[in-house]
């Protein structure tokens, strides 16, 4: 990929998570974003709602979807995806909520994916942070909270995506990262 050509998918799943959308759709991030080499951003945001100064820069029809040029980046959002596989394919990165189903889905994908996790630490008996911080450490993925997000960014299309290992192609590998997590033996 050439630079200013990437793309990067940031998702939600269906579960509320305003914090992260609000953040990567900000002023400050999607300057960064551009002078990271980002050309395309695409935005699963859920049941959340978009920050107006985003919404009145795109073009947006009556299901919240919507697309538009921001701070030299081509923007695209949609509340909830049918082809959620097709989007990570199509994508340079991923940087995703800590949902078991939207980590396992990047990780699987190969070519491999980097893969950038926030977990939503709003959740109640947060077990997102457990799954994301195992994984991180296994070096399948990376993994950040809101307040340094920006800078996990800047490591995350830096030299990090060299360092990921690939995930191993079996099924039954992420079973047992989640036994050994749940105590289950």
């Amino acid at each position: 990929m050439t630079r200013g050509n990437q793309t990067i998918l940031v998702t939600v799943g269906s579960t509320l998570f305003p914090s992260l959308t609000c953040f990567v759709l900000s002023p400050t991030i999607l300057q960064l974003l551009s002078s990271l080499g980002i050309g395309k951003l695409i935005v699963q945001y859920g049941k959340a709602n978009l920050p107006i100064s985003v919404v009145d820069q795109l073009q947006m029809d009556g299901n919240g979807n919507g697309s538009g040029q921001i701070a030299k980046l081509n923007v695209i959002v949609m509340r909830y995806t049918d082809n959620f596989e097709r989007l990570v394919h199509n994508a340079d990165a991923v940087v995703s909520h800590a949902g078991s189903g939207s980590i396992l889905a990047v990780l699987r994908q190969r070519p491999m994916k980097p893969l950038l996790v926030v977990p939503n630490e709003s959740l109640m008996d947060n077990h997102q942070v457990e799954l994301a911080n195992a994984l991180g450490q296994d070096g399948y993925l990376l993994v950040s909270r809101i307040p340094e997000l920006e800078t996990k960014l800047k490591e995350f299309f830096g030299h990090w995506k060299d360092k990921q290992r690939d995930f191993p192609p079996r099924a039954d590998t992420f079973k047992n990262v989640v036994n050994e997590l749940m105590g289950f033996e």
